[in-house]
């Protein structure tokens, strides 16, 4: 068995660390030379698999934890539960010493409600002024902010009797989140370890998402304690809360809950989305307009927003009968919070769609993988290259990348397809169309990059054969200075020579032929390449130069050293301009592969 295979079983067996670290150890030991470096990369690229698949396996187990931790969430129907609840999560998921939660309140300042894995109540009933502290300064900004060492921080506003606190606790690094509702930041969510910690993006993510959950169930925890003043609301809240909290986690959508809603008020109920679209139910004689932040009256129906930490997501509305029932409003909230938490559970397995379909784009596109594997790895993510028709590149260049990724989003919704980032472009993979309909469709718009596009007939190789044609296309777009063009391989003309090393010898030749004694002399080769495409033009290339007339009779005459008089005859001049703008564009190729 090769070495390679003994490795691959090792990690297929999930071995522990120590155990491979022998097997390397087995392998090296008497080796030398070149058997020796091959053994050694053999090793690293092991243990570099092993790495991947553990922090695979950890951002896997991190979202079932918090997939969990949302359903337990929608059940607790006490603040006190939510928040106590929340603070033993977050110290178990970073696992840092102690989580702890800030609440705001009605004065604006904070106050730490619940700590978990506290040495003493040191902490508990610490209030907060907004930008004192890290908590302070997470609710002024409302942006996450981590500190390695908190005592020695000077970034942060320190307060004694603060410090003395977080002192008793022996807290290092902290980080803190914020609780967001709506447009408005209702708290602070903090894990602290009891030594100095850097934390990393990741783990910012994975407290935040934490948070945002804590924020929709203390909503709803609040929600659930305001109506429980009035025992027949309470009753109809209570039902119908356990209603959609059901259908939501059975996988119910927004017609599930539209129709729990119209058949707890009566009447008809709409969603509607953030663009005023109809998502579910029946709608009334009632529109949705503006971004509303409250329940309001509109006409003879009521209108219950739906908002997310990121803005206005869409609304419902109840009408005719639904509208008249009392408990409407407060119906409609409960309603409009399940929706939030679809739109987001969309939102997160669409972005998690796309991190999948990125990561096998950008193996499809790299050399070497298998190919069998990728076909089973496409099946699994919905993407069918054997149908693929056309290949498109999107390359900002040196523009806004988000503008090219939009753009591809744009041509895949109206052909179909996928699209995703690989090596500082955006690729889209194209089923429904052909190359040329595409290039005319795209050349329509408003283009904020260079597109290239490649017809392909299907399967792993060829996909890969049209990328590389289309992102040569885009190249060459940036070079000749066309950074908002589209243009297919073919219509490049004499600029396709440019793909390949056998065509750019060809020019090179060409170009050294015409004009190789000039390139030299690089100020020369920009005058006379002036001069040429002003049509010879003495007023204007000077202009153009910014120098005076006698600079460029003098430059003229240098030039006709270097090239003899003879330039100057049309068919030479045109031959040398072609040279000259050729050089320019194989110069701008080069500076960016």
């Amino acid at each position: 068995m090769s070495e390679t295979d003994s490795w691959l079983r090792l990690l297929a067996d999930e071995r522990p660390d120590a155990e491979l670290e022998d097997f390397r150890r087995e392998q090296l030991t008497g080796a030398s030379g070149a058997d020796r470096d091959r053994l050694a990369l053999a090793a690293d690229r092991a243990f570099a698999i092993r790495r991947r698949l553990d922090a695979r396996r950890q951002h896997a187990a991190e979202l079932t934890v918090l997939n969990d931790l949302a359903r337990r969430l929608t059940t607790l129907r006490d603040s006190a539960e939510v928040l106590s609840e929340v603070a033993a999560q977050a110290r178990r998921l970073l696992g840092v010493d102690v989580a702890y939660l800030m609440l705001r309140q009605a004065d604006d300042r904070l106050r730490i409600e619940v700590a978990d894995g506290s040495m003493g109540a040191a902490l508990r009933g610490i209030e907060l002024s907004p930008g004192t502290g890290l908590g302070g300064r997470v609710l002024r900004t409302g942006e996450p902010m981590w500190t390695e060492d908190y005592l020695r921080d000077a970034r942060i506003e320190h307060l004694r009797s603060i410090d003395a606190a977080a002192g008793s606790e022996h807290l290092g690094g902290i980080l803190g989140v914020p609780l967001i509702r709506g447009d408005q930041t209702v708290g602070v969510l903090l894990a602290a370890d009891r030594r100095p910690r850097a934390f990393h993006g990741g783990e910012v993510e994975l407290l935040a998402a934490l948070a945002s959950h804590a924020a929709v169930a203390l909503h709803n925890a609040g929600l659930f304690e305001e109506l429980s003043s009035a025992n027949a609301t309470l009753r109809r809240a209570d039902e119908l809360r356990e209603r959609l909290t059901a259908a939501v986690i059975d996988g119910g959508g927004f017609a599930e809950i539209a129709g729990e809603l119209a058949r707890a008020l009566g009447g008809p109920v709409a969603v509607f989305g953030a663009d005023h679209e109809l998502l579910a139910g029946e709608p009334g004689s009632a529109e949705p307009s503006g971004e509303p932040r409250t329940v309001v009256h509109v006409g003879d129906a009521v209108l219950a927003p739906v908002v997310l930490g990121s803005g206005y997501a869409g609304c419902l509305i109840a009408s005719g009968a639904a509208a008249q029932d009392a408990d409407a409003p407060r119906l409609l909230g409960l309603g409009a919070t399940s929706v939030a938490v679809v739109i987001t559970s969309e939102q997160s397995r669409a972005e998690a769609e796309l991190r999948t379909r990125g990561e096998f784009v950008s193996a499809l596109l790299s050399p070497g993988a298998d190919e069998a594997g990728l076909r089973r790895r496409a099946r699994r993510v919905g993407i069918g290259v054997a149908g693929v028709r056309a290949v498109a590149v999107f390359d900002p260049g040196d523009a806004d990348p988000r503008q090219a990724t939009a753009l591809a989003g744009r041509v895949v919704a109206e052909f179909g397809g996928w699209s995703a980032e690989h090596s500082g472009h955006v690729v889209a993979l194209l089923p429904g169309t052909t190359a040329e309909r595409a290039a005319g469709w795209i050349r329509r718009l408003d283009l904020p990059c260079a597109v290239g596009i490649a017809p392909c007939s299907g399967g792993v190789h060829a996909i890969r054969t049209a990328h590389e044609s289309a992102r040569q296309t885009a190249t060459v777009l940036l070079a000749l200075g066309r950074a908002r063009d589209c243009a297919r391989a073919a219509e490049l003309g004499l600029y396709r020579s440019l793909f390949g090393q056998a065509g750019r010898d060809e020019l090179l030749v060409f170009i050294t032929d015409a004009v190789g004694p000039l390139l030299a002399h690089e100020r020369l080769a920009t005058t006379l390449r002036t001069y040429l495409e002003q049509s010879r033009h003495h007023a204007r290339t000077c202009e153009l130069l910014h120098i005076h007339a006698n600079t460029l009779y003098q430059r003229l005459e240098r030039i006709d050293g270097l090239l003899g008089p003879g330039w100057r005859e049309p068919q030479r001049a045109l031959e040398i301009q072609l040279a000259l703008r050729l050089d320019e564009v194989l110069s701008a190729l080069r500076a960016r592969e």
